[in-house]
């Protein structure tokens, strides 16, 4: 299997797992489920996978990952709140992304009381964290291993979590309708105060 088809084995693996788990509870959904719901022996869950919990980290990662690549065609006149409404409108989402979407939202909200999925999550998020230095290098016109940037991608990113966390919980659990508005404003105003003003506006010359 190429490194490709085991990337999209995973993912369909990890959409399954994500769904159980939503359904049935992390304590109520064994390997054998998940292996059953994707069509797959258990063992070969355990090939794809080193826990249960882990199984999630495809569909995290697909979000982040998207995140990312949007992040780098973020140009410099333009906040990043600004940026991602504008990109949301020339790259929507198709609707599988959104299902996906929900998907990494329900799971934000479970890790506050399991564990074994909050490790899945960070972990996801340390990956991200890897990925924004070229990205704030870049912006604040700096080498890729200067302090400065790793500790603001390490500030975006906690920033981040905790507005995925906070908007997750408003909207699957408290079921609060939050706008794109809203939410854009809330990771601007986060990423600026958790830089200090560093990071998340224009860039001017």
């Amino acid at each position: 299997m190429s490194i490709a088809d085991n990337a999209t084995a995973r993912l369909a693996v990890s959409r399954h797992a994500c769904a159980l788990f939503w359904k049935n509870g992390v304590s109520g959904t064994s390997g054998d489920d998940i292996a059953s719901a994707a069509g797959l022996s258990t063992r070969t869950i355990w090939r794809y996978f080193r826990s249960k919990e882990s199984c999630v980290e495809p569909v995290l990662a697909k979000s982040l990952d998207r995140f990312l690549t949007v992040v780098d065609r973020w140009p410099a006149e333009l906040s990043l709140g600004e940026h991602l409404a504008a990109d949301a409108v020339t790259h929507p989402l198709s609707p599988q992304d959104v299902d996906d979407e929900i998907s990494a939202m329900r799971i934000a909200t479970m890790t506050t009381s399991e564990p074994a999925l909050r490790t899945a999550y960070l972990m996801v998020h340390d990956a991200m964290e890897r990925g924004l230095i070229p990205v704030v290098a870049k912006r604040l016109g700096l080498p890729e291993d200067d302090l400065a940037v790793r500790l603001c991608a390490a500030a975006v990113t906690g920033a981040l979590r905790v507005i995925d966390e906070d908007v997750s919980r408003a909207i699957v659990v408290d079921k609060t309708e939050v706008t794109q508005s809203e939410a854009l404003s809330l990771i601007d105003s986060a990423i600026l105060e958790a830089t200090n003003g560093r990071f998340g506006g224009p860039v001017t010359a």
